[in-house]
Order: C-alpha cells, then structure tokens, then sequence
C-alpha cells in the first residue's frame, strides 16, 4: 500500500482504481483504460476485465435469424434451408462467418442498402440480394467494410451462388 509522503497515512482510491506509475514520478491511484473488444467493471476492491468482442458460436437449428456481428454460425437444420440476415448495424471491420453442416444448405440476405462483395463479384444492392450455399459444408466469413451497408468475402471453402 502506497502512503502519502506528507502525512504518511494511506491514499484513498475508488472503486476499481489501482496505483499506476510513470518513470521518474511516485505511483498514481487511477482506473484502467479498455480498449476495442474490451470491457471494465470497476467494483468495491474489484476490477474486471473481459473481452466483450466475440459473441462466440451458435448452433443455428432454426430459420430465419438476424445475424449478430462478431459471431460464428454453424448452420444445422438438416434438410431445412436456413436464411441468414445480415446485422442491421455494424462497424468497419466487424465479421460473421458461418459454417455449414445441414444438408438443407444456408443464404445470407441483406437488408436495403446493403451489399456483399465476393472477390470482382457484387450480390445485388438491397433486399433481392445474397449469397448462398452450394454444397452442405461450405464456409464463408464476412467483414464489414463500409459501416451498416458493404461486406466483403475475406475467405470461403466451397462454391457459393452471388445474387
């Protein structure tokens, strides 16, 4: 424990706040900073530190579903087909990706003014646009290049339908 030099008692700090130094000067009580993907809590003798970036994977059984960015899929309805649309809201620099197992195959829709990029290839603008499936265990990721509306293919195992 740190002790203030002029009256040697012990410094007060806030909840979540630890000593910091810096070279050349005495430690100072502050908060940590989070940075992308990253969230803090600052508690009563506590500080928590998680990585809020990744929502993980989701078995997807059912259809349809609005995809959440940061998140895989494994598409698993069997012989259902299953639509994938993507999120209404995204940064540069978000992805989703899914995986396929179901035989019924998957599409990603989009919503108005947004669009999917596939290598030289562009899904249709808007809602009569997607990409889809060909084969049951193909794979594609997704990342947003342009905030809420354009998403570029940066990687795929399989063959896909660009409409």
């Amino acid at each position: 424990m740190s002790t203030n030099n002029s009256t040697n008692t012990p410094e007060l700090t806030l909840n979540g706040q630890t000593f910091i130094g810096s070279t050349g000067l005495n430690p100072v009580a502050a908060t940590l900073t989070a940075g992308a993907g990253i969230s803090i809590t600052n508690g009563a003798g506590s500080i928590t530190i998680s990585g809020s970036g990744s929502a993980g994977w989701v078995d997807q059984t059912t259809t349809p579903v609005t995809m959440a960015v940061s998140t895989g899929y494994t598409a698993d309805a069997g012989a259902s087909l299953i639509t994938f649309t993507l999120p209404a809201t995204s940064a540069i620099g978000d992805f989703v990706e899914i995986n396929g197992k179901g035989s019924g195959l998957y599409t990603i829709a989009q919503a108005t003014g947004q669009q999917i990029h596939f290598g030289n290839i562009a899904s249709t603008s808007g809602t009569g646009g997607s990409v889809s499936s060909v084969l049951q265990f193909d794979c594609i990721r997704l990342r947003c290049v342009t905030a809420n509306t354009i998403w570029a293919v940066v990687s795929s195992v399989g063959n896909f339908t660009v409409v």
